[in-house]
């Protein structure tokens, strides 16, 4: 087997993501096809720039691949991000892939366990209430 390591441009074309200023909070949306370990270090560090950069509290992030990563993955994902200064952003994450919800929950756990501030939403709307009431 040959490893074959992906530059920053060639992930790019992996996924796209498009962000958007909403009133009170930073909207992300993220769409592919197949997600690994390295397309999601991207789009989450490109999100966490983004958010910082502009001086965002608050973030929806809808994120919507039709495979998703492994439970081992997802742990060190967010252990990841946690190391990264977002400890005072809020992140509202909406997955429309119902069978992606205890995956996430998890994520969700890990995060809060290493001081992230997330919750994870069915929708869009259910996200943007809890964004903008906290």
């Amino acid at each position: 087997m040959r490893l074959v390591m992906l530059s920053p441009a060639e992930l790019q074309k992996e996924y796209i993501v498009t962000f958007e200023d909403r009133p009170g909070y930073l909207y992300a949306h993220i769409k592919g096809e197949k997600k690994d370990l390295s397309v999601a270090r991207m789009y989450w560090t490109q999100i966490a720039e983004k958010a910082l950069s502009a001086n965002h509290e608050r973030v929806m992030v809808v994120e919507d691949f039709a495979e998703t990563i492994s439970i081992a993955e997802v742990h060190q994902l967010v252990s990841e991000l946690s190391e990264l200064p977002i400890h005072d952003i809020r992140v509202a994450f909406v997955d429309p892939h119902v069978q992606h919800k205890s995956l996430n929950e998890f994520g969700i756990l890990v995060g809060e366990n290493r001081g992230l501030t997330l919750q994870s939403f069915d929708t869009p709307d259910q996200a943007e209430d809890w964004l903008k009431k906290n």
